[in-house]
């Protein structure tokens, strides 16, 4: 059965894999608001955890440190085609205001 501290890093690992799965859903409030219960979790983790266990949960800190990077290049690349949006947006707006000249 797991320690106190190693359900705190599986509980991180799940938040995680859930924040992956609502960012590829287009979901980036929740994502959010989930990656921040998420970061208290995890530094309450790091604050109260003995190094030896850390040592041992190895595996599981590089499976959240993979995930981690898979939302951070998905999160980059939604922000890029929102960005393209709004700049499509705005050039319609100045299209439509030339035209009403």
């Amino acid at each position: 059965m797991y320690t106190s501290a190693s359900q705190q890093l599986v509980q991180g690992l799940e938040m995680t894999r859930k924040m992956l799965e609502l960012l590829k859903a287009g979901e980036w409030e929740q994502v959010s608001v989930l990656g921040a219960e998420r970061l208290k979790l995890l530094q309450q983790w790091v604050h109260t955890t003995d190094p030896s266990l850390a040592q041992q949960q190895i595996g599981v800190l590089q499976e959240i440190q993979k995930l981690d990077e898979e939302i951070e290049s998905l999160g980059h690349q939604g922000r890029e085609e929102m960005a393209q949006h709004l700049r499509q947006l705005h050039q319609g707006r100045k299209a439509g205001k030339a035209y009403k000249s």
